[in-house]
């Protein structure tokens, strides 16, 4: 049981062996599938938490331990964005049903999320350790995603019921993007526009008390270009030519759904009826 050491190992442990079971005296049915797009209940919206990760390659300036230029080399480091911010509307579209409170379900979101790239510029010492400039260069990356995958839901949202206290998803997919990335400060080097798909898993818990809410946990991995700055920077800003790539995005996300709270339930504290005719998709 090692995998219980690590989050998604915990939290599949948690509401798949342990949730489960008690939720198993419900039933549903499954609807149309497109149906779903126009159902509002499914629906989520939330903010995002983004800590991006990234690669630069480029020519640096090398000077020696008294600060003296002494030259310029090409060089391969690793970057880690600062924390960024972004939002979320998505929802599913169940399409398999695997038990009483459980299903398949395709997940289609909309995300645009902003994040930094610090101290791109650093210089290196002749012993090979980076230094961060006198005046750093940093750039900001507005990101559009369009998350689209499959999961697999139990619970309070997969069959949108008021009486289920939790829920769970685990999913995978794809995420087609595109990145637009701008120096600060720099006007002379022209934004560049990053276009790529890459994978994704994420995790999900839900939890109705009055309105349903998640949390969620997503990893996308991949190299997705950013910016290509093909000249040099002027003055004391010495860096390129240089570029700049994504290799991957963890994701940590808050959401909601509004429309919880008019679940066609009547008394969500109560599970006395068993088989409640509104505990199902459609």
């Amino acid at each position: 049981m090692s995998f219980i050491k690590k989050p998604l190992g915990l939290l599949v442990f948690v509401f798949v062996f342990v949730a489960t079971p008690g939720f198993a005296q419900y039933k549903h049915n499954v609807g149309p599938f497109l149906r779903n797009f126009k159902n509002k209940h499914r629906y989520e919206i939330g903010g995002n938490v983004v800590m991006p990760f990234g690669e630069f390659t480029g020519v640096v300036r090398v000077n020696d331990a008294n600060g003296r230029y002494v030259g310029d080399s090409t060089a391969t480091r690793t970057l880690t964005g600062g924390m960024g911010y972004g939002v979320d509307l998505g929802l599913s579209l169940p399409f398999r049903g695997t038990g009483h409170i459980s299903c398949w379900a395709a997940s289609v979101h909309l995300m645009a999320n902003q994040y930094m790239w610090k101290n791109l510029n650093q210089t290196m010492n002749t012993g090979g350790t980076y230094v961060d400039a006198g005046t750093p260069v940093n750039a900001t990356t507005l990101q559009i995603m369009l998350p689209i995958g499959v999961e697999w839901k139990v619970g309070n949202d997969a069959i949108l019921s008021k009486r289920l206290n939790f829920g769970a998803s685990l999913g995978a997919g794809v995420i087609p993007q595109v990145n637009l990335t701008a120096l600060e400060g720099v006007d002379y080097i022209d934004p560049g526009y990053g276009w790529g798909v890459r994978p994704y898993a994420k995790a999900e818990a839900a939890f109705f008390t009055g309105f349903c809410w998640k949390l969620r946990f997503m990893y996308s991995p991949g190299n997705v270009n950013l910016l290509d700055v093909n000249r040099r920077l002027t003055a004391d800003l010495t860096d390129g030519p240089f570029t700049i790539r994504s290799t991957g995005n963890f994701i940590f996300s808050l959401l909601i759904m509004p429309w919880s709270v008019k679940w066609q339930e009547y008394d969500w504290w109560n599970t006395y009826d068993t088989y409640n005719q509104h505990d199902r998709f459609n």
